[in-house]
């Protein structure tokens, strides 16, 4: 696949990133994500500096992916538990359990 140069804007800064045409959206949402979180950080902080600044939202953006990360094992361990609960249940009702989560 051929990539094509996007332009995204940054804390008011211009930046043109290479990347595939499938993966463009993605691209914008996540410059904007970014952009969002650092000027939060720069309204809530009294830091100086635009590298202080950086460093800091990534430290939040870092967080948020490692939480996002643990929550999807907790949702893989209740889906589990279900699957196990409803086999029970196809047990002591004798019933079988033709449907699969």
């Amino acid at each position: 696949m051929s990539k094509e140069g996007v332009k995204v804007v940054i804390m008011d800064r211009e930046f043109t990133v290479a990347c595939k045409k499938s993966e463009k959206e993605d691209l914008l949402e996540a410059a904007a994500h970014l952009d969002k979180q650092l000027r939060v950080v720069q309204a809530q902080s009294k830091v100086i500096g635009l590298e202080h600044t950086v460093v800091l939202a990534a430290l939040n953006i870092a967080n948020e992916l490692l939480a996002s990360r643990r929550d999807g094992v907790t949702d893989d361990d209740a889906l589990e538990r279900v699957r196990e609960l409803r086999q029970r249940v196809s047990i002591v009702t004798g019933q079988s359990d033709a449907s699969h989560l």
